[in-house]
């Protein structure tokens, strides 16, 4: 992971913060580009190896699930992708949710209060939006990869107010202020953790961590996608990271995820 001079990335204090997870991550910086999740699709097609993540400054073609744009700035977000790859018997059922657990507890490690998770790819922090994943699929002569893309608010950016169609949430909110390094280093160690456990065992052993998280739980719900919508109230989820959504007469569905849209309903 060696650093030079232009690199807008502070190498030794990601390092630190990698702990014994150092040797495990390729972690390489732009300060701009289209889409790191793009640009990471690419270097997957030309052999890059399991473990390899770019972190960029600022997107000019950030997306993120239905379309939305991503939105990034060098001092007020942490963007990056993770390339990984699952043993081929594993099924990638529930890993968003197994990706959300794992920024929630680095987080959490960090000290910052108020985290929860909101199905299926969600970080929330005292009800609103702290940030999200999206993992995209690579097919390439290892066979199956995954993009993970993550991005996460540090700070507020006025410009960023009337693009966001929802109530969002910063870290500084708080008052905390990290160095995106600081946490970088923490998401990608527990990331290591959480990916090892999901490689052997799918999302059934992190499914209890997840629901403790579960940020809309009980709540009036609204679930969304190009087949229509359902109203239900939002239960926990099942062993493959399917939503239990309560609906009338003591029935529930099983939501799984897709171009789905989860929002709470308000009173």
């Amino acid at each position: 992971m060696p650093a030079t001079p232009q690199d807008g990335l502070d190498y030794p204090l990601l390092l630190q913060h990698l702990d014994d997870a150092r040797t495990r991550f390729d972690v390489d910086w732009l300060a701009e580009c289209e889409s790191t999740n793009t640009v990471l699709l690419e270097r997957a097609a030309r052999g890059a190896p399991s473990g390899s993540v770019l972190v960029t400054d600022r997107q000019t073609a950030g997306r993120g699930r239905r379309g939305r744009r991503w939105l990034s700035s060098p001092d007020c977000s942490l963007t990056f992708s993770l390339l990984w790859r699952l043993p081929p018997a594993i099924s990638s059922a529930g890993l968003s949710l197994a990706v959300g657990l794992a920024v929630a507890q680095a987080l959490e490690n960090l000290g910052i209060q108020g985290i929860g998770l909101k199905w299926p790819n969600d970080i929330w922090q005292h009800g609103r939006k702290l940030g999200g994943v999206l993992i995209e699929v690579a097919f390439d002569h290892e066979g199956l990869g995954l993009i993970i893309g993550i991005g996460l608010n540090l700070r507020r950016d006025p410009e960023w107010q009337h693009h966001l169609d929802q109530a969002s949430a910063a870290l500084g909110d708080d008052g905390a202020q990290f160095h995106r390094e600081i946490v970088l280093g923490s998401v990608l160690r527990q990331l290591a953790k959480i990916l090892d456990c999901f490689g052997k065992e799918g999302f059934t052993p992190l499914r209890d961590a997840w629901c403790v998280r579960n940020t809309l739980l009980g709540q009036a719900v609204r679930i969304s996608s190009e087949n229509g919508e359902h109203l239900g109230i939002c239960g926990d989820v099942a062993a493959d990271g399917a939503l239990i959504l309560h609906v009338n007469c003591g029935a529930h569905l099983l939501i799984t995820s897709g171009d789905v849209s989860l929002a709470p309903i308000q009173t």
